[in-house]
């Protein structure tokens, strides 16, 4: 049943209802709750989206997941590429070519997204050093 309620706030949010739309469509759903319980729920929601997200970077499976992209477009540039040289057909050309320019954006999204990934994890790598020298710090010490 939590689980079933978590579904629906979910989708409350995916849908951007308004607060009114949000505690019908609950209620339409078999779970009428007050506003305030909402708030609740999709509070918590959100903090184990934060959580899931810094375990997802952490675990280095996002930083993967985007090189993997970045290879495949990439290859699918140059492919098309090859194509393009290929063809004799104009029509064809300004379709290939189309296609390329479609790729372009795609790629370079991924570069930011890796770029600030890659920041992201320096950066949480650097915290938990400096965290960790400190606390040699204070036990030597000690």
């Amino acid at each position: 049943m939590e689980k079933e309620v978590e579904v629906l706030v979910i989708e409350t949010m995916v849908m951007r209802l308004t607060n009114k739309e949000t505690l019908r469509y609950l209620d339409e759903h078999g779970h009428p709750m007050s506003l305030a319980n909402y708030y609740k729920i999709k509070s918590r929601l959100q903090k184990d989206t934060e959580q899931r997200k810094y375990e997802f970077i952490k675990s280095g499976g996002l930083l993967t997941q985007h090189m993997e992209r970045i290879d495949q477009l990439e290859t699918a540039l140059r492919l098309s590429w090859e194509n393009y040289q290929a063809e004799f057909d104009n029509f064809k050309k300004q379709k290939i070519l189309e296609s390329i320019v479609t790729i372009q954006p795609l790629l370079s999204k991924y570069y930011e997204a890796t770029q600030y990934i890659i920041e992201h994890e320096n950066k949480g790598l650097a915290d938990r050093r400096h965290l960790q020298l400190s606390t040699e710090r204070n036990t030597s010490h000690e």
